[in-house]
């Protein structure tokens, strides 16, 4: 009998894809011991819905309707509030930065906290449901490339947790549904090493007012994107828990050195439309067609750059395509529906940046179309941005003749600020023509005395007030690096806390309440918490409860702030010369000094009780491990039969 050369080839051919297919079949069955279900248990209205669409459109027979969320469940965990002390720094006197003058700044004050609580959820689990969901879901069919067949034998091996990190947890009281909406970063590192990953996605859970875990739909209020007039407010649900289709740009073929996706989420409620919904602040790696001059006088050009951009999202609105992270048409994508996204651009300066980040968001109450930012603390610098266009100009700089190119110091970032007027339940302790906010930035530190890098959270009150019908910030009050009693893990070795980085972060207040505030004998007294969720070496997102900061706040010796008993500072004029009333950074510098010795003696303490990990010393070095060895020849095993 005569073989054919093709058919030798058919034969082979037919082989070696029964064995890929039976070699990846193996894979999958891992993934199959898991069991999701398509229909959520609960459907959470609006307390408010009043909507002409019939809400049998949004449920199943099988599902519990919810108009706001009532929780039956006892408090997921909870700990005993302890006595923290802190220094506060204020602005009540010029020193023309003199660190010597510091101590005349400078008050003690108090909080009660809690222990702080780990917000724990199963990488695993999360990491086998987007495989699950990536045979239907489009957004998640992009990252097919990135992530198999990789996910498919760290499944298998049990190995997810070397590659895969969740972290970065912002959260958010939403009163209409009597939920918190919680989102974090999912990041993949094909290496396993924490601050190189290729992808970041954002993971969207909601809990209920004790902090358990709801698996349920929100029947939010949406836009029309498939036509007409997308103004037009219809009412959709969306699942949780779920990855957020967040558009991004990517290549999967130019991945080295590459941070594809969303970084940073921050949460903040917004109220353009009459209600109340979620704003997703983030930045993201992106690319742009410039114009470029080719210095032969033929004219103008254009070539690609790349960006890291700040960028809201709204994830209960939609848009299909992604052409604005693309920086060209995308036709592959225009059919796509994700989540509706504006890149925030500051005027003048739309192109001058190769990377933004580290925004701090605020709500003036004054104004409900546009939202604002701290971009930067030192030499303050307020932005004011269009929540429709994304358009940004200066509302406020200290000084004017400093470029926004300027590096902007190591305060930053942190938790969105809080407006205490609105928050407040007894409006007659606010003064006129001001507003009050007050969040949690963190400060950034090099080479302070313990590892390459310290991160640690500073309380910040920041005051508006209204002169002549223009706006002045100040930083009235900051405080030095803040511990909250926090235990730290080290970033590589748990137990080697100033090898290289020690991180903790605030990423969200979360929600502020004030159940009581009433006047007595010259003295306002308030009832008062918050909840602060923090990230920990970008591994964990823990959540600290804060009683009495409205209190600490109200009892800063200086009486700069409310209608006290004292005469609070309120200039009548405000003038080019701020001197007087504090508009300078004298207190900024005193607390960054106050930061760096809280590194110092951190380290300090470290290596007395760990003098053999000093400079490195006697570093631990990690030993062969088995299982990721398995992993290694299984990928190589896959990708073998893929190309022979």
């Amino acid at each position: 009998m005569i073989i054919r050369k093709r058919s030798i080839y058919v034969l082979i051919l037919t082989v070696v894809v029964f064995t890929v297919v039976r070699f990846v079949y193996s894979l999958f069955h891992q993934h199959h011991q898991f069991q999701f279900t398509r229909i959520p248990p609960h459907v959470i209205f609006p307390r408010d819905f009043k909507s002409s669409q019939d809400k049998s459109l949004f449920i199943d027979d099988s599902q519990t309707i919810h108009m706001g969320y009532r929780s039956e469940q006892p408090p997921a965990t909870t700990t005993p509030f302890h006595r923290f002390e802190f220094s506060v720094f204020d602005s009540s006197r010029f020193t023309n930065m003199d660190l010597a003058q510091c101590q005349a700044l400078e008050s003690k004050s108090h909080i009660a906290i809690n222990k702080a609580i780990d917000m724990r959820s199963s990488l695993v689990e999360i990491v086998a449901k987007l495989l699950y969901d990536m045979k239907e879901n489009e957004y998640l069919k992009e990252l097919h490339p990135y992530i198999i067949p990789e996910l498919l034998i760290q499944l298998k091996l049990g190995i997810v947790e070397r590659f895969w990190y969740r972290f970065s947890g912002s959260a958010i009281w939403m009163e209409q549904y009597q939920v918190f909406l919680m989102i974090s970063r999912v990041i993949y590192s094909p290496k396993g090493v924490k601050n190189q990953p290729v992808l970041s996605l954002s993971y969207a859970q909601i809990y209920d007012r004790n902090w358990n875990e709801i698996e349920g739909k929100l029947v939010v209020p949406s836009n029309n994107v498939n036509g007409g007039d997308e103004r037009e407010v219809v009412f959709r649900d969306i699942s949780f828990p779920s990855f957020m289709p967040i558009p991004f740009y990517h290549d999967s073929d130019h991945i080295l050195g590459k941070y594809y996706g969303p970084e940073d989420p921050r949460l903040i409620l917004v109220n353009r439309h009459g209600y109340e919904e979620p704003l997703i602040i983030f930045n993201a790696y992106n690319r742009k067609l410039v114009d470029t001059d080719d210095d032969d006088d033929t004219g103008i050009s254009q070539e690609i750059k790349y960006f890291r951009s700040m960028y809201m999202c709204y994830p209960w609105k939609f848009q299909k395509g992604k052409a604005n992270v693309e920086g060209m048409p995308s036709p592959e994508y225009d059919d796509h529906v994700y989540n509706k996204i504006v890149e925030l651009k500051i005027k003048r300066y739309e192109k001058a940046f190769e990377t933004q980040k580290n925004w701090t968001p605020f709500v003036s109450g004054e104004d409900k179309s546009s939202l604002n930012f701290v971009y930067r603390w030192t030499n303050l610098d307020v932005l004011s941005c269009d929540l429709d266009t994304g358009s940004c100009f200066f509302e406020y700089k200290m000084n004017k003749t400093l470029s926004p190119t300027n590096k902007v110091g190591p305060l930053r970032g942190g938790t969105q600020l809080i407006n205490i007027n609105e928050i407040v339940p007894d409006k007659s302790i606010l003064l006129p023509n001001r507003e009050i906010f007050v969040g949690f930035p963190r400060t950034h530190l090099k080479n302070c005395g313990c590892g390459k890098v310290m991160y640690r959270p500073n309380l910040v009150v920041l005051v508006k007030d209204i002169s002549g019908g223009e706006p002045y910030y100040k930083v009235s009050h900051i405080s030095p690096s803040l511990s909250l009693d926090v235990p730290i893990i080290g970033w590589d070795d748990p137990e080697d806390l100033c090898y290289d980085l020690n991180i903790l972060i605030p990423y969200s207040i979360t929600n502020w309440d004030v159940t009581r505030l009433t006047r007595t004998r010259r003295k306002w007294r308030a009832d008062d918490e918050l909840t602060l969720t923090l990230t920990i070496s970008d591994q964990t997102i823990h959540r600290i409860s804060v009683r009495g900061p409205l209190q600490a706040i109200i009892d800063l010796p200086d009486n700069a702030l409310f209608k006290t008993s004292i005469k609070p500072q309120v200039p009548s004029v405000m003038v080019k010369d701020l001197r007087e009333v504090g508009f300078n950074n004298d207190n900024l510098v005193c607390a960054l000094k106050g930061s760096d010795d809280f590194c110092a003696g951190y380290g300090n303490s470290f290596y007395e009780k760990h003098p053999h990990m000093k400079d490195g010393e006697n570093k631990k070095k990690k030993g062969k491990d088995p299982t990721f060895a398995k992993y290694v020849n299984m990928l190589n095993e896959y990708l073998y039969k893929i190309v022979f």
